[in-house]
Parts: structure tokens; sequence; C-alpha cells
């Protein structure tokens, strides 16, 4: 009952925040809608910071994850899956979702430059969507289906980059047609500047084929790995490579 009790109130808030923001967050208000007492509230979450916390480790996480899941264990189809994790952000869209605009650009333009530790979390929801670009990216290149010259982490800081920017321009113009039209024109460029088109190898690769660690392009990010800890869920940068 009380893992239920504090999923409910993670998710009830985190919807609050994707509709008005974290600052407007009124966590009375919240648990109030969810006949939860204040008592409840405060024996999970001290303080509406550590909600905060929370909401950002044990929901938006997997939230972000979810996204790009198709990526993680691919070992062959790169651009047709990236084109279709483009493709169902598109489908997904409705003008109340662009009018909210990107629950993560949101709060990462709110928070960062109030409270460090918001800031740190937000960036290793948006590291960990990087990462599992990047490895895609360089298993599309193994498998002949990219450029090789791509390099792998300026590309997929390049995606995130540019998804979330179509997220705040539509949000600022109220559109769903400029998101669109955004991230059709996003797919065309990666199309372009990306992909090859060559024909798809018809078996999967081997282990030892695939990018590890100690081959692929350095950035300060390369061995991040993360991991749940504490009672709360909030997470831990593991910094040590081959953990």
């Amino acid at each position: 009952m009380g893992t239920s009790t504090r999923h409910l109130i993670l998710n009830r808030c985190f919807d609050a925040i994707q509709a008005n923001g974290f600052e407007t967050l009124r966590t009375d208000k919240e648990i109030a809608r969810l006949k939860i007492t204040k008592g409840a509230f405060y024996h999970y979450f001290p303080n509406k910071l550590e909600l905060g916390y929370a909401v950002v480790d044990e929901v938006m996480l997997p939230y972000y994850n979810a996204k790009w899941a198709p990526l993680v264990d691919i070992e062959n189809g790169v651009p047709a899956a990236i084109h279709s994790i483009l493709e169902t952000e598109k489908t997904k869209a409705s003008e109340t979702s662009i009018k909210r605009g990107d629950v993560l650009s949101n709060l990462i333009l709110e928070q960062s430059h109030t409270d460090e530790l918001f800031r740190q979390k937000l960036e290793i929801v948006n590291e960990v969507q990087i990462k599992i670009l990047q490895r895609a990216i360089m298993i599309g290149r193994a498998a002949g289906e990219l450029k090789n010259q791509t390099d792998a982490r300026s590309m997929a800081l390049y995606i995130i980059g540019q998804l979330m920017g179509c997220y705040t321009v539509s949000k600022v113009r109220a559109s769903k047609e400029t998101f669109v039209s955004m991230v059709g024109t996003l797919q065309k460029q990666l199309n372009e500047i990306l992909m090859i088109h060559p024909t798809a190898p018809s078996t999967p690769l081997k282990d030892s084929q695939l990018p590890s660690s100690a081959n692929s392009e350095k950035n300060p990010h390369d061995s991040i790995l993360v991991k749940p800890s504490g009672k709360n869920g909030s997470l831990r940068k593991w910094f040590s490579k081959g953990r």
C-alpha cells in the first residue's frame, strides 16, 4: 500500500509538472485530489524539492528511456529505428502536449540555474538518452548502415538537441503543425547527413563486432552508468570503467 501511495503521488505530481511546471506545483492541492493526508505525503517527501528529485529519478528517467527503448538492444536496422522513433513523436503529438512542451526541456530551463542537484539529475536524464543514441549510431556504422565519418557522440547530441528544439519552437507557436513539420525536416536532414542506404546485414552483429567503450569516441560521460539507490530510488553516477 505504501509503495502504491508513493507512486500515486509521484505520477500525479509529474502530470501537474508537465502541465504547469515545477515552481507553480501545489503539492497540497495535488494530494487533496488524491485524497491523501499531508502526513502521508510528508512521510515520503519531507519537502517539495525532495519530491521534485524523486519525480526526475523515478518517473522522468523511465519515461525518456521508454522513448528510445527500440535502440537499446538493437543489432541492425538503426536508420529505420531512429526514423520510426521520430515518426512516433509526430504521431503522438497533440495540441495539448505541444502547448505543454517537453517536460525535460521545461525543467532544464526552470530549475538548472536554481538548484545544482536538480540540474545534475536532469543532466542524467539527458545523458542517458544521448548514450542510447550514441551506441546505436556506433552499431549502425559497424553494420555499414551509417556513414563511417559520423561522430556518434556529436550526432547523438545533435538529434536530442534538435528534437528538444522542435518542442520549444512549437510550444511558443502553440502549433502541432509546426512540430510535425520540424520533426519531418529533422528526419530528412538525418537521411541526408547520416545514412548511406546500404542493404542491411542479413545476420545480427556478433558481440565482438559491436563497438565498446574501449574504442569509442572519448567523452566525459563514456563510462556513466545510472543505477537506483536509496529508499526513494535516487540516482547515482558510476564513472569507473568496466563496472
